[in-house]
C-alpha cells in the first residue's frame, strides 16, 4: 500500500512533509503535526513549535523519560527527553509506536520542525521514495 507524502517548498528546499496524529497516555498528549521525513536522522524528534503550540506542559516534560541529551539538529543545539511510547498515525492507515525526542530546552539556534527519523521508517517497515524533480513522495508498506 503508497501512502502519499506532499512535497513542499520549505527552508530554501523542496522536502517530503507527512501530517501525523501524535498520542501518548502518561504523559497524556495529542495533537496533529506536519513533520519533514528526513532519511539522515536515525531519531524522531518533535519541534518546539508543536511542543508549544500542543500545550505541552512543564508537568507533562516532568514526565518524560532519560536524562536531558544535548542534539545538533540543523545548526541549532537543543537539550530533548524521551517520549517513550508516542504512537504516531498518518491517517487510519498507518499506526508506528517508537520513542520520540521531546525538545526541553533549546540552547543555541533557530529550533528546526518535527523530524520523522529512520527510526519510523525501520519500525512501520516502510519503504519510502522522494523524487524531487517530479514532486512526488510516498511511504510504502508491504500490505
Amino acid at each position: 500500500m503508497r501512502i502519499p507524502v506532499r512535497v513542499e517548498f520549505f527552508a530554501g528546499g523542496l522536502r517530503p512533509v507527512v501530517t501525523l496524529t501524535i498520542r501518548s497516555e502518561i504523559p497524556h498528549i495529542f495533537g496533529f503535526v506536519n513533520a519533514v521525513i528526513d532519511t539522515g536522522s536515525p531519531t524522531t524528534i518533535l519541534g518546539a513549535g508543536d511542543v508549544q503550540r500542543m500545550r505541552i506542559s512543564q508537568i507533562q516534560m516532568q514526565k518524560l523519560t532519560g536524562e536531558e541529551k544535548e542534539v545538533n539538529l540543523g545548526g541549532a543545539q537543543i537539550k530533548t527527553r524521551i517520549l517513550s511510547e508516542a504512537n504516531l498515525s498518518v491517517g487510519e492507515k498507518l499506526n508506528v509506536k517508537i520513542p520520540v525526542q521531546i525538545p526541553v530546552k533549546i540552547t543555541k539556534g533557530t529550533p528546526p520542525p518535527s523530524i520523522i527519523g529512520v527510526d519510523f521508517l525501520l519500525e512501520g517497515k516502510l519503504k519510502f521514495l522522494f523524487d524531487p524533480n517530479a514532486k512526488e513522495a510516498y511511504l510504502e508498506t508491504s500490505d
